[in-house]
């Protein structure tokens, strides 16, 4: 099978010939193994992708490119302060083994500018990575699984705009103004998912972190009030371009709560079920034929602290509960952040899911862990 035949029969529910495969690693991980691997990425920005074997091209547009702002000189205004398309101003945290980014101001934090705030044009501001997403499915879409990516979609890019605390007050006493907020920033993510259709990708990607570890962010007679019937409608003008399009949602932490709420607005594909906080066996047994899993390799220990050994049950672990049946595309939990271990638990994860994720799946669980010298 081809990378796209492998996911197109896995995400409609059926076994392909091998579980496909996906990663989230950060650049500065991505950097070690593009130097190890000896990886040309100058003419392909999807290089290493390609090289580590994953079935799944992605370029993702919209709010969450804010997140790279910091990397990008003619938006920077001063030391260490950069500030985006939208107006939100983001500096980056140097820490021990990598950096991170993070916001410090947001164009709505004083709700008097919302009358006179001038809403960009989202296919302006994110023109050229709909443009590299343009290329991509040219060059790769007959092989590849390609997605959509329009992450960070409504919820999250109300509070971008307006600042957490603010927005979390906006929810117990301003719903007219936080309806009006989702409204907008509802319609700048489906203006990109529409461009993104028209281009022909298989899956349309949209996210919230609606949850924590401990459960919802948000009340969630909210949440069915507020989102479901706007993810609701966002699907559905999605099927109007392509009615066979699949939708994958991402919302990290404790979401089992939400499935049925999801599943009724429309979504097909859940990412990432994180596995420290959700019972992912109970989830597969009760919603496998409704919902593909994507993901869910534990990043926050396994990932970042663990050993090779570690790193490979894991992975035998995922792929024994999540892969049977289909409806499964691997990949890890989160981003596979910059520690001591990073390097070689990512050559761990890579080896051991080409080892392990060949149809039929038949891990057993007491199966000694493989003695790994070399993976790479």
């Amino acid at each position: 099978m081809t990378s796209k035949e492998r996911v197109l029969t896995a995400i409609n529910h059926e076994e392909p010939d091998k579980v496909p495969i996906d990663s989230w690693i950060a650049p500065e991980v991505a950097e070690k193994l593009i130097q190890l691997l000896d990886v040309d990425t100058s003419g392909d920005s999807f290089a290493l992708a390609k090289r580590l074997g994953n079935d799944l091209l992605y370029r993702a547009v919209g709010f969450c490119e804010g997140f790279g702002t910091v990397y990008d000189d003619s938006k920077k205004i001063d030391d260490n302060l950069w500030e985006d398309a939208l107006g939100i101003k983001w500096r980056k945290q140097d820490q021990e083994y990598g950096s991170y980014c993070e916001m410090v101001e947001h164009p709505l934090e004083d709700i008097r500018k919302w009358d006179s705030y001038t809403w960009p044009d989202p296919l302006t501001i994110s023109g050229d990575g709909l443009e590299e997403n343009r290329r991509l499915i040219e060059r790769d879409g007959k092989e590849y699984g390609i997605i959509g990516a329009v992450a960070c979609t409504m919820l999250e890019g109300a509070w971008y705009l307006r600042g957490l605390e603010n927005f979390l007050m906006d929810l117990a006493d301003n719903l007219d103004f936080v309806e009006e907020l989702l409204d907008n920033t509802m319609e700048h993510s489906l203006i990109l998912s529409r461009e993104l259709l028209h281009m022909g990708v298989d899956i349309i990607w949209w996210g919230d972190d609606f949850s924590m570890d401990a459960g919802p962010l948000l009340n969630p007679e909210l949440f069915h009030r507020l989102l479901v019937p706007r993810y609701a409608y966002m699907v559905q003008e999605a099927k109007k371009v392509d009615k066979n399009v699949k939708i994958a949602f991402h919302s990290d932490g404790n979401i089992e709560w939400a499935l049925d709420g999801l599943i009724e607005a429309g979504v097909d594909i859940i990412n990432p079920l994180q596995p420290d906080v959700n019972d992912s066996q109970a989830v597969k047994k009760r919603y496998g034929d409704k919902l593909t899993i994507w993901g869910n390799v534990d990043t926050r220990r396994i990932m970042s602290h663990g050993s090779v050994t570690d790193v490979i049950e894991e992975v035998k672990k995922v792929i024994r509960i999540l892969s049977p049946g289909g409806g499964h595309l691997f990949c890890s939990n989160h981003t596979i952040q910059s520690t001591p271990r990073a390097l070689e638990n990512t050559i761990a994860f890579y080896w051991a899911a080409h080892n392990f994720r060949d149809y039929p799946i038949n891990i057993g669980k007491g199966s000694k862990p493989a003695k790994v010298t070399r993976v790479v």
